[in-house]
């Protein structure tokens, strides 16, 4: 979404006359506020003094409040908006002038936490004011000016989330209707050799209209939740599977915990792996984390495509979820060894040392060894000299389409 371009809201007396009956904010409590406005006054700039003082220990407020032009600016602002919260009149204006700040914060990225953590402060300085001059009666009706305030002030925030999220399912249905995943392949490379002996196949998702190219990542969570994710997964089993059946060279498919334990998905994967001419070629990569789920899951499964020829590889090991006794019962044809061990290794020789011990023990267990993340020549320099079987990373091939390798 482009926030030049959104309106800002324009709230008309209903809608602020309900949120007011929301909060149970009447008469009687804007009374009561407008008889401390006085009280308030007096401490006004012991406010603004502690207020300052208590958000310039977060990072970002530093830096959004730079300079002593923009500071002086956003004091007269805060000063003006402290003072309006006792005025004892709540009406259409009032409210237009707070849905106009929460506008500016989206606007200028200001974070949902940083007002929070402001309102906390804001909140704690009043009550104590209240509790000093014994004015006890007031206490209710200032938390729910605050809290009116607060509702408001985040509400952009919100929008822009369901914008966001309405922009996200969008954009997986028509990438779904229109099987707009397509695999792109990053080669494995020997280490002595340095040609590619296998790929692994990650999916991207590709806008229709712009024809740009998206990581499936930040799409996940909310693809799992409006229930597109299988099919999505399907889509792209079907493209890898397509793309290699006239190659007769290794390519590998990462799956989760949750593809391997989805019956449905199981079913549509044993029948293209029966129907594959080569099922040799195909390796599964599993992220060492999953076995945690239910390991038996994961056994039952690679038992399986195993009599089928295929091969299985454990993704991300070392990344801190390590449990040997899981790692010797199912015996991976590959270990890939974790990308954070791998990016520093030129650094960290504690990095170092622990991918000596996992080549090691993979040898021991007769698996081959693939170092991900290599990404400078400082570190291909280093790990093509560590007994690794084959490396992977941006130093050596990025992600591509099929049509581009």
């Amino acid at each position: 979404m482009n926030l030049k371009e959104k309106k800002v809201l324009n709230p008309n007396k209903k809608d602020y006359k309900r949120l007011l009956k929301h909060y149970k904010f009447t008469s009687l409590d804007a009374n009561n506020l407008k008889e401390i406005e006085n009280i308030t006054k007096i401490y006004s700039k012991e406010f603004l003094d502690g207020f300052y003082k208590f958000i310039l220990e977060f990072d970002y407020a530093r830096k959004f409040l730079y300079n002593q032009e923009i500071l002086q600016r956003h004091k007269i602002g805060i000063e003006n908006w402290y003072l309006n919260l006792f005025c004892g009149v709540y009406d259409k204006s009032y409210f237009e002038k707070l849905y106009m700040i929460s506008e500016i914060h989206v606007r200028i990225g200001l974070p949902a936490h940083y007002v929070n953590t402001a309102f906390s402060y804001v909140r704690g300085f009043v009550k104590n004011i209240l509790l000093t001059e014994k004015k006890y009666e007031v206490l209710s009706s200032v938390d729910k000016i605050i809290d009116i305030n607060l509702d408001i002030l985040t509400i952009s925030y919100q929008e822009e989330e369901q914008s966001k999220l309405l922009n996200e399912i969008v954009f997986l249905k028509n990438v779904v209707d229109n099987s707009n995943i397509e695999p792109y392949l990053q080669g494995i490379f020997d280490t002595k050799t340095l040609k590619i002996k296998k790929y692994e196949s990650l999916m991207r998702l590709v806008d229709s209209n712009s024809k740009e190219v998206f990581s499936v990542f930040p799409y996940l969570e909310i693809s799992k939740k409006i229930k597109l994710y299988e099919k999505m997964m399907k889509i792209m089993v079907d493209k890898t599977f397509a793309l290699f059946s006239n190659q007769d060279i290794e390519f590998s498919i990462n799956l989760s915990y949750e593809d391997i334990a989805n019956e449905a998905f199981m079913k549509f994967l044993y029948e293209k792996i029966n129907s594959y001419k080569n099922p040799k070629n195909i390796i599964f990569e599993i992220l060492e984390s999953d076995f945690i789920e239910d390991f038996s899951v994961v056994k039952e499964f690679t038992t399986y495509v195993r009599t089928k020829g295929c091969k299985i590889a454990i993704d991300d090991f070392g990344s801190g979820y390590s449990n040997m006794e899981n790692i010797l019962k199912l015996k991976p044809e590959i270990i890939k060894i974790d990308g954070s061990l791998i990016k520093n290794i030129n650094l960290s020789e504690e990095s170092k040392t622990i991918v000596k011990n996992i080549v090691n023990m993979a040898k021991e267990l007769n698996a081959k060894t693939v170092a991900e993340y290599v990404h400078s020549k400082e570190v291909f320099d280093i790990v093509k000299n560590m007994n690794i079987d084959f490396l992977q990373g941006f130093y050596l091939s990025e992600p591509k389409s099929y049509f581009s390798t």
